[in-house]
């Protein structure tokens, strides 16, 4: 059984696509697992999606106006978690990257609110919950889980093996297929590649926890 947290920018360029390999290949390789959502966001996030963003190439909209799409992804991220649970707040999210992730230019004031309406959530009982304290306390709990664990891109992977939860390891930026199978299941890659956890830590690309 492994949990798996996954720290992601609500609207970052790499984030859906880390989802949805991390979705496919606990699927394909029928392993148990269960995965956390941890949105965070924070300037520094929001200058490196911007500059990933140009570097492929797309229209980018101005930092003001990302900054406040962002924000604006995590409190409903935070209300549809609480008014609807984890599932639903996971499917936001990740409806909402889908649209954004080939063009963030796309990104209107509505479009949350479409999101919402195709989910078939109701938006004024969403938005009746962002002025209480939960929502404010839920995204300071995210973020202090990843100022615990020195969490400083997005986005960020980090995964725990049931009978060893004093140790996990951490994955920063994208992660290809067959990394992930060979942490999911070692014994298959670990023979055939014995250079892989090496090869991973020389990269800063991962790194225990």
């Amino acid at each position: 059984m492994y949990e798996i947290f996954l720290f992601i920018n609500p609207i970052g360029i790499y984030c859906y696509d880390i989802e949805k390999q991390i979705q496919d290949t606990i699927k394909e390789l029928d392993v148990d697992a269960c995965y956390h959502f941890v949105p965070i966001t924070n300037i520094n996030a929001i200058k490196e999606d911007v500059f990933r963003r140009r570097k492929e190439s797309q229209n980018v909209i101005e930092l003001s106006k990302y900054t406040m799409a962002t924000t604006r992804a995590l409190q409903d991220y935070h209300a549809i978690k609480l008014t609807y649970g984890n599932k639903k707040a996971r499917k936001f999210i990740f409806t909402l990257q889908q649209k954004l992730c080939k063009d963030c230019s796309q990104y209107n004031i509505e479009l949350p609110g479409q999101v919402i309406d195709e989910l078939g959530l109701n938006l004024k009982k969403i938005n009746s919950v962002k002025d209480g304290d939960y929502i404010n306390d839920s995204i300071h709990q995210d973020q202090k889980l990843a100022e615990q664990w020195n969490i400083t891109k997005t986005p960020t992977t980090v995964i725990f093996k049931e009978n060893d939860e004093s140790c996990g390891i951490l994955l920063e930026g994208t992660l290809k297929h067959d990394d992930l199978v060979s942490l999911l299941i070692p014994e298959r890659k670990i023979i055939e590649q014995p250079s892989f956890y090496d090869k991973m830590f020389s990269n800063n690309h991962l790194r225990l926890i």
